[in-house]
């Protein structure tokens, strides 16, 4: 049944950067039994595309705390790059991938930006994971009328801009996904924990709020949780109190296992439901865990859905050691989005052009269910169906009894 949903509100933004970048002390799992993907033989080769390289850009946070998880996204573009040359390339010309750390400095992400685009000669940046740094070079990017094609939407400019095509849930759409999943299990009374060291990440409880009224959900508690606490006992107890019997996880990865511990010690157990981004693999191993739902931003990187298969075998070839999460699903979807945005692409290829394969994509178009329903249209901003991926932890292994496909809310 279609429902209408809250529009975007910005002010979610800094909640789910938080959540993704303070749950990345770990990597993500390869479909159950944790680490990258396991090592496969390459596939046979076509003939090696010989036309001019299209170059294309990754920019983000992809070292320290933070780029153990975000690293995905240009590994995931990087492996869909060779996997497509291997098969000829686009209209016989290969694909480069520029990538480049910007330290979660503006400064330095402008600097990267302007590298790529000057002296790399991109056409079009592609699986970006800038941790909201993308108003650091938004009006650069325009000025040379530089397309930004997927990656982790996080950003208000996603939102917004007519220049970001996304490939996954924008952030306010994520949460309804989060919210969607409370129901999916059935679920009456909703709670949620997010980070206390950011004022932003509160706002995101009222947001969470009004979209569970919209779905028939009661929106019965919601906290704000510091991670120098020594223990979550009274915040667990209070949500007991409250009725609560599913909770979101939008605090960060370590706070939230913290977190679930004290409440199973007080035989509180409601339903669990975390962000992909922030996936650790020792969830798989950890009790407290198993039946909790993962939510993801993009398609699941487990279950047996076809449109995934691609993109198992060609992380399995080409980046056997990257961690499987959210980010490296984002990744593939915007390479993938590239590839038929440049499919009629000339002998000299320029960003008009993929301008022009950008706005000739279908309305609510999923690239076979690879992403939500998203419509490109030119001058307005990109439209997307809220749509949520989601796996569910049962004895050790990611499992998808909902169907490994998206589930939408319009």
């Amino acid at each position: 049944m279609k429902r209408q949903i809250l529009r975007p509100v910005v002010c979610l933004v800094a909640l789910v950067l938080a959540v993704a970048a303070c749950g990345s002390s770990g990597g993500g799992s390869g479909g159950g039994s944790g680490g990258g993907a396991s090592a496969a033989p390459a596939a046979p080769k076509s003939p090696a595309p010989t036309g001019s390289p299209l170059v294309i850009g990754s920019v983000g946070q992809y070292s320290g705390f933070a780029g153990v998880i975000s690293k995905a996204t240009p590994d995931a573009v990087q492996a869909w790059a060779q996997w497509t040359n291997d098969r000829g390339g686009i209209n016989g010309h290969p694909i480069k991938v520029v990538v480049r750390d910007d330290g979660n400095d503006p400064a330095k992400a402008l600097a990267a930006v302007k590298g790529i685009v000057e002296n790399d000669k991109a056409i079009a940046l592609v699986g970006t994971h800038a941790s909201g740094l993308e108003s650091a070079w938004k009006d650069y990017i325009e000025s040379k009328k530089i397309p930004v094609i997927g990656g982790s939407a996080t950003a208000a400019l996603w939102l917004t801009d007519p220049n970001f095509f996304p490939t996954s849930d924008t952030a306010v759409n994520y949460v309804v996904s989060e919210v969607n999943a409370a129901k999916i299990a059935g679920k009456k009374k909703l709670g949620m924990v997010v980070c206390a060291e950011l004022p932003a990440c509160a706002q995101g409880l009222t947001l969470a709020g009004g979209i569970a009224t919209r779905l028939g959900l009661q929106f019965a508690a919601g906290l704000a949780i510091s991670s120098s606490s020594p223990n979550y006992t009274s915040q667990c107890l209070n949500m007991r109190s409250a009725g609560v019997d599913s909770i979101i996880l939008n605090s960060s990865g370590e706070v939230s296992e913290r977190f679930v511990a004290d409440c199973a010690k007080q035989n509180y157990r409601p339903q669990l439901i975390s962000p992909g981004q922030s996936f650790l693999d020792k969830l798989l191993d950890n009790a407290n865990y198993d039946g909790a739902y993962i939510a993801n931003d993009s398609f699941n990187w487990f279950g047996d859905a076809p449109e995934t298969a691609d993109f198992l075998q060609a992380m399995k070839t080409y980046k056997p050691d990257t961690p499987l999460n959210a980010s490296a699903s984002a990744g593939w979807a915007a390479g993938v989005m590239f590839g038929k945005a440049a499919a009629k692409i000339g002998p000299s290829p320029t960003s008009a052009d993929l301008y022009a394969g950008l706005y000739a994509q279908p309305a609510k178009n999923t690239l076979g269910g690879l992403i939500p329903p998203t419509t490109y249209a030119k001058d307005k901003p990109a439209v997307s169906v809220p749509c949520g991926w989601y796996g569910v932890i049962k004895n050790g292994k990611l499992t998808t009894p909902h169907g490994a496909g998206a589930i939408c809310v319009e």
